[in-house]
């Protein structure tokens, strides 16, 4: 009898014991909730808010974005405003360093100069890009009267035996009368003087001003 009773209280015992690991198993269930993951999350972004604007409708918006440039750490093109009159003083002396550089037709430096070769090469030293060739060169810039030149404008000529009236030379002018150029007739980078060569002065068709106090370089 007793060992009846012993074996109804174990089974009694044991069916209380599963049932309460079974009611704690589904409660602790329960209590796990599984991660939430969205696309947002997956891409690296942070989830849509809503917000309500314009007539209670609601918008998602993305917040928090950050992004990742893989340029290198080279800096843009950039600009910059020089001082025009140390602009011309650049001009001046970058043209002087080449005096009695020899001229050869159709050579751009720095060793041998062209007229139009040199003066390429001169206002390239100072940021300025133009043409290679004196006919196009003197399509650049503003129209300068000889009566009106000032240090570091163009001067154009027609060399030309009989005048054209088409360009066929060019030179830096430099004030005072002055002018520097690559002379065929001189074969090598001169200073002139308009009255000290009359025919310079004959044959000048105008100049062109590249520098002024709006003008803008370019560096890399």
């Amino acid at each position: 009898m007793k060992k009846k009773k012993l074996l109804t209280i174990t089974i009694i015992n044991t069916i209380i014991f599963f049932s309460a690991c079974s009611n704690k198993e589904n409660n602790f269930k329960k209590e796990i909730k599984p991660q939430e993951v969205s696309i947002y999350n997956i891409i690296g972004i942070s989830e849509p808010i809503k917000n309500q604007y314009r007539n209670h409708s609601e918008e998602e918006v993305i917040q928090d974005i950050e992004y990742i440039s893989y340029r290198d750490n080279n800096p843009p093109i950039q600009t910059y405003r020089q001082n025009p009159y140390q602009t011309i003083k650049n001009i001046e002396y970058s043209a002087k360093r080449f005096l009695g550089v020899p001229y050869v037709w159709g050579a751009t430096g720095p060793d041998k100069f062209d007229c139009s070769g040199f003066t390429q090469w001169v206002f390239r030293d100072v940021g300025i890009n133009i043409p290679r060739v004196s006919r196009d060169q003197a399509k650049v810039g503003e129209y300068v009267s000889f009566n009106n030149l000032q240090p570091g404008d163009m001067v154009f000529f027609d060399t030309h035996k009989k005048r054209t009236g088409k360009v066929s030379h060019v030179g830096i002018y430099l004030g005072n009368g002055n002018f520097i150029h690559a002379s065929s007739a001189g074969k090598k980078v001169v200073i002139y003087n308009f009255n000290e060569k009359p025919f310079y002065k004959k044959r000048f068709l105008w100049g062109r001003r590249l520098v002024n106090s709006d003008f803008r370089y370019a560096y890399n």
